[in-house]
């Protein structure tokens, strides 16, 4: 298994090459990895992935999707079909973690989703177009947590918090800063 910091430059490189769908993969792995170390399991459930991203919620959304909310929407058919529970209006928090899980069971981003250039969640074309900003959020969330203070990235690797741009092997385990930029904007 790939270390969290091959993950997560791996899913920056596809993000940097425009491809925020092979970006997906290496970042939910990067986070299930992440969430092993918070809950000290080797194995996990969802409800720890739905602990996780509730617990990182504030930076995930106001990195990766600020101007996407507000929600619910009401999936398309297609999505409805491969999984069937998912029939009524559900929250961003919902819709990322089904993204997170069914990238992972199908190895890839399942043919339902798509990313916008905008961001924001819309549905069209029978798809749910997600923010293009999710996969930076979703990486700040394992990037910044303390779990991965040791976890090392190539130096020119360089993330983007609004206005600031800092290199990530600078910002491992360092979520007083994100915590620090996302009061800067919002107070």
């Amino acid at each position: 298994m790939k270390k969290v910091g091959e993950l997560v430059q791996e899913s920056v490189d596809f993000m940097n090459s425009g491809n925020y769908g092979r970006a997906v993969l290496p970042c939910a792995l990067a986070i299930e990895e992440t969430v092993k170390k918070v809950f000290d399991k080797e194995a996990i459930s969802e409800d720890d992935f739905k602990r996780f991203l509730k617990q990182n919620w504030q930076i995930i959304s106001f990195m990766g999707m600020s101007r996407a909310l507000p929600l619910p929407l009401n999936l398309p058919f297609e999505l409805k079909r491969i999984v069937p529970q998912f029939n009524v209006h559900h929250g961003a928090e919902e819709i990322v973690l089904l993204v997170l899980r069914q990238t992972m069971r199908f190895g890839k981003i399942p043919a339902e989703f798509d990313f916008n250039t905008g961001g924001i969640f819309e549905v069209k074309q029978g798809k749910l177009f997600l923010p293009s900003g999710l996969v930076n959020g979703l990486l700040g969330s394992v990037i910044f947590n303390e779990v991965n203070k040791d976890e090392s990235i190539g130096e020119k690797y360089w993330m983007s918090i609004s206005d600031f741009k800092m290199f990530i092997s600078e910002l491992w385990g360092r979520y007083d800063l994100a915590e620090r930029i996302r009061r800067f904007y919002l107070d």
